[in-house]
Parts: C-alpha cells; structure tokens; sequence
C-alpha cells in the first residue's frame, strides 16, 4: 500500500481499505466530539444476474437515508432487528420489518431489497423510520421511499 492508503483485515470477510488523503468536509454532517459518523458508502452490488451495480449511498442528503443508525444486510441482520422491534415496538412493527425483506417492494421491482436502513427515531416516542432499498428498477428513485414501519 502506499502512504495514503491502508489496509485493515477486520475478519476472514471484511478487508477495508483506507484512503488516509485528508479532506475538507463539504457535506452538512458533524462528527461527534469522540466517533467519526459516516457520511457515504460506496457498494458493489452482486445482481442476480451476476453483474454488479455500484451504489453510492449518500447520508448528507434528502433522499432520507441520513440519521442512520443501522444498515442491515442479510436474513440474519433482519432477524436481529425484527426481534429487537418486537421487544420494543412491538410484534405488528416487527412484522413489517420482516415482510419488507422478504418481499419485493412494488410487484414490477426485479428483485428483493438489498439492504434495509434504520434511522434513529427524533424522538423517544417515536418510531424509527426503516427503508428497504435498492430492489427497484430506477437507480435512484424518482421519490424519496417510504419507511415500512
């Protein structure tokens, strides 16, 4: 690697790979005093077809994939939201939470979600907002998505 790049091997499946070139922040995102909050994801999507689309997925923006607090995906990760929904929410939530991954968001998408998003709730009583993306036939869409809670 070269000075401005490293790369961390966390676990057998999961390589980062850091650029370490400073930046000035352009985005409208604040980190915390002591946690970097992050502020763009860039994904290789495996299509079914076996061809990939990358996905930058961008949280300083109004598409309403900012306040995240968890991006889930895989049946597993699902589950462990789903159950944490029931405890919390309660069961009718948690059901959305797994319909929503196990179905296609409109009849014509082509394929199932790839991820779900969950934003923290702006309030205590409130519930948090959860996307199912990624699935659809437009890249972006047209409309921001509705949650599924």
């Amino acid at each position: 690697m070269s000075a401005l790049r490293d790369e961390k091997y966390v676990a057998k499946d999961i390589n980062l790979v850091f650029d370490l070139a400073e930046k000035p922040n352009r985005t409208n995102l604040k980190a915390h005093q002591d946690r970097a909050i992050v502020a763009k994801i860039r994904a290789d999507l495996i299509l079914p077809t076996n061809k990939i689309l990358t996905v930058d997925i961008d949280f300083d923006t109004t598409s309403g994939y900012h306040n995240n607090a968890i991006m889930v995906m895989d049946d597993f990760g699902v589950e462990m939201v789903a159950t944490a929904f029931e405890v919390k929410y309660g069961k009718k939530h948690a059901e959305k939470v797994r319909k929503a991954w196990a179905e296609k968001q409109q009849q014509d998408d082509p394929r199932k979600p790839t991820y779900l998003l969950v934003q923290k709730p702006e309030a205590e009583d409130v519930l948090p907002q959860v996307f199912a993306a990624c699935g659809g036939r437009e890249h972006p869409p047209e409309i921001a998505p509705e949650s599924i809670v």
